[in-house]
């Protein structure tokens, strides 16, 4: 199937539910379901509550790509947890304390703190905290990937603006991206003090500096390294 449209409608009716049964499986809204459905959108933050409610491959749903309804394709090996309890599902700012995924599950990558971050290249040898969950990354990533819970509001952009970071969203980070372009959004550590930040990289004339969305913030012009460059986000789209 082309468009996403056509298999989230798909998708619905292998599961042979309404629009809103499926509001009150997937916590997402029957406005917005009923919008994906019409083709008016193509955001992929309601992709995964509506797979998991409609017990399909989220890939597929997204890109339409892996094994379609019906298929006997399985989705990846410890996909669901066997004994997760049954109940609406709702994509949150603030991720469940356990684990959807199981550890390592193909094309899941961990959230981890941002202390763990920090040292993420030594994580064979440092005594990092265990990742408190394994999520999916639809965008194209590298191993060397995990995720970050957004703190603070220095880049939570002005009204308006296309992208925002507001704090409790998710981002992926793909470690193997260390030579930025201007503008992207990178995961940079201060050298001066250690500190671990998310920032716009900015490059012009041979200089280096870090740039906050946030109007009330100020640019960091200290020395720095960046660690990795972000690839997507999750957020609750309400």
């Amino acid at each position: 199937m082309e468009t996403i449209a056509k298999r989230a409608l798909a998708a619905r009716k292998y599961a042979k539910m309404t629009q809103k049964q499926a509001e009150a499986v997937s916590g997402v809204k029957q406005s917005s379901i009923s919008k994906i459905e019409r083709g008016g959108t193509t955001r992929s933050m309601s992709v995964l509550p509506l797979a998991r409610a409609y017990g399909v491959d989220p890939n597929w749903l997204h890109t339409g790509d892996g094994a379609a309804p019906g298929e006997h394709r399985q989705i990846p090996l410890g996909g669901y947890r066997v004994n997760e309890p049954p109940g609406a599902y709702r994509v949150l700012h603030m991720a469940p304390d356990s684990p959807s995924f199981m550890p390592r599950t193909p094309g899941t990558v961990p959230v981890i703190t941002w202390e763990d971050a920090a040292h993420w290249e030594d994580r064979n040898t440092a005594q990092q905290s265990q990742p408190e969950r394994w999520i999916p990354c639809i965008a194209h990533h590298s191993l060397d990937t995990y995720v970050l819970r957004m703190r603070g509001n220095s880049m939570t952009a002005s009204s308006g603006q296309l992208k925002s970071y507001p704090a409790g969203s998710l981002v992926f980070v793909d470690t193997q991206l260390k030579t930025p372009d201007d503008g992207e959004r990178v995961i940079a550590r201060i050298d001066e003090t250690g500190e671990v930040t998310c920032k716009v990289f900015k490059s012009e004339d041979g200089k280096r500096w870090l740039l906050p969305l946030n109007p009330k913030h100020e640019a960091i012009r200290m020395a720095f390294t960046v660690l990795g460059t972000v690839v997507g986000k999750w957020e609750d789209e309400d």
